[in-house]
C-alpha cells in the first residue's frame, strides 16, 4: 500500500508564500497542501491558480485553502491540532521587505542607511503570533520560518519559541559560490561542494559586489578535495551578479525552502545551508531529516566560532545586540536614520511590543512614501 505524502500546513500567500505554492502545487511527493491567509477573496484565488496551474503541468494537486489571522490564536492553534500537519511553513510578515525599492533613488537610499533591520518589528510580529499559537497547540513537528530568521528566529530563541529553522538567506548564495568556483576551476558544478557561516546582512552585497567587512567563513571543495587556497573567496563571493529587484527574489527563495522542506520530511539525512537552525544567529552548514535541523560540523571551525561569526555581522542589518531577554538593541545610526526621515523612534524593541511598533513604522513609512509620491496601495 502507498503510503500517502505529507501534509504541509503553508501560512502567508504574499508574494513569495505564493510562489512557494506554485511550486509545491508541482511535487508529486507532497500529498496535502493547506494554505492559509487573511484575504479571502486572494487566498481562494491563489489556491486556485496554483491548483489548475499544476495540474496543467500534469500533476494533481491536492490543496485546501483556510482564511486564518495569526491574532487569533486560539483558532490557529485549533486549527494546527485539526489538521496535525507534517510540516508548518510560515512566510506571513506584515510587510512585505521590497517595497522601499518603490521610493525614489535619493529617498530609497537615504532610507537605506537604516539597514535591513528596520523592519525587525514586522517580520518579527507574525512569526511570535505563529509559534505562540504552536506552542498553545502542543505542536512537536517541524516549523520552517521565512521572515528575516537571522534574526527573528534568535530573538525566539531567547523566549523559548524558536522555530526549527528558517529558509532562504544563506542558502541562496552558494549557488553563485558554487557556479563561480566551478568557472574558475573549469570543472563541472556538479563537483563543488561549500561550507559558508554568512549572516543574512552578507546577501546583498554579495550579489551586488559592494565589497563590506562583513564576518563570514568560507570553504570550498571539489571533489571533496579543499581548493579554497587556489581561488580568492572575496573576489569570488563579491563579484557582482545582478539580479532583479522586487518579488522576483521570491523564486529563488523558493527553490531553495522547496528543497529544506523536502529533506526536513525525509528520514535520511541531507546536506545543505540554512538559516537559524534551533534559534542560533545568521546561517549554517546544515543537516536536515526526519524533521529536525541541526549545524554540521566544520573542519578547523568550532561551532561557538561559527556563531560568533554571525553574531558580529547582526550590526550589519542594523541590529547592535540581542538581549538575554529576546530585545533588540538597534545601532545608532538605524535609529538617527529612522528618527530623521520616518519620525519614528526605536531604539530597543521588545519581543511582545513587536506588533504595535510594526503598525507604527509601517504607518509612517507609507506617510514617507505618500510625501514622495509614491502609492504603496496596490502592493500591500
Amino acid at each position: 500500500m502507498v503510503q500517502p505524502g505529507p501534509t504541509i500546513l503553508l501560512i502567508g500567500l504574499g508574494h513569495l508564500g505564493s510562489v512557494l505554492l506554485e511550486l509545491m502545487a508541482r511535487q508529486e511527493w507532497i500529498g496535502r497542501i493547506v494554505a492559509c491567509s487573511r484575504n479571502r477573496q486572494r487566498g481562494e484565488a491563489r489556491c486556485n491558480l496554483a491548483r489548475l496551474g499544476g495540474m496543467a503541468q500534469g500533476f494533481s494537486p491536492d490543496i485546501e485553502y483556510l482564511q486564518l489571522d495569526l491574532a487569533d490564536r486560539e483558532r490557529c492553534a485549533e486549527t494546527v491540532r485539526r489538521l496535525d500537519p507534517d510540516l508548518v511553513l510560515g512566510t506571513a510578515t506584515m510587510q512585505t521587505w521590497w517595497l522601499p525599492e518603490l521610493l525614489p533613488d535619493d529617498a530609497a537610499q537615504r532610507l537605506k542607511r537604516a539597514r535591513f533591520g528596520m523592519w525587525l518589528p514586522c517580520h518579527l510580529a507574525p512569526t511570535l503570533a505563529l509559534m505562540e499559537a504552536l506552542a498553545e497547540a502542543e505542536y512537536a513537528g517541524p516549523v520552517l520560518t521565512a521572515p528575516f530568521p537571522d534574526v527573528v528566529n534568535c530573538v525566539l530563541d531567547r523566549i523559548e519559541l524558536a522555530p526549527t529553522c528558517g529558509v532562504g538567506n544563506l542558502d541562496e548564495i552558494v549557488p553563485k559560490i558554487r557556479l563561480g568556483a566551478a568557472q574558475r576551476l573549469e570543472v563541472p558544478v556538479e563537483t563543488i561542494q561549500v561550507q559558508l557561516v554568512a549572516h543574512h546582512a552578507l546577501e546583498s552585497a554579495a550579489f551586488s559586489g559592494a565589497a563590506m567587512p562583513i564576518p563570514y567563513f568560507l570553504r570550498i571543495l571539489q571533489d571533496g578535495r579543499d581548493v579554497t587556497p587556489e581561488i580568492n573567496t572575496d573576489q569570488l563571493l563579491f563579484t557582482p551578479y545582478p539580479l532583479p529587484g522586487g518579488p522576483a527574489i521570491a523564486y529563488l527563495t523558493s527553490g531553495s525552502t522547496l528543497r529544506l522542506v523536502e529533506a526536513v520530511l525525509k528520514e535520511t539525512v541531507t546536506l545543505l545551508h540554512a538559516p537559524a537552525p534551533g534559534g542560533l544567529p545568521g546561517g549554517y552548514p546544515v543537516m536536515a531529516g526526519s524533521g529536525k535541523v541541526a549545524p554540521t560540523a566544520i573542519e578547523g571551525l568550532s561551532l561557538e566560532e561559527a556563531i560568533a561569526i554571525n553574531e558580529r555581522s547582526h550590526p550589519f542589518d542594523g541590529i547592535e545586540r540581542i538581549a538575554e531577554d529576546g530585545t533588540a538593541v538597534f545601532v545608532g545610526e538605524t535609529v538617527e536614520t529612522l528618527r530623521t526621515e520616518l519620525g519614528y523612534d526605536c531604539e530597543r524593541l521588545e519581543p511582545h511590543a513587536a506588533e504595535r511598533r510594526g503598525n507604527e513604522l509601517i504607518a509612517r513609512f507609507r506617510e514617507y512614501a505618500a510625501r514622495h509620491g509614491v502609492d504603496l496601495e496596490p502592493f500591500v
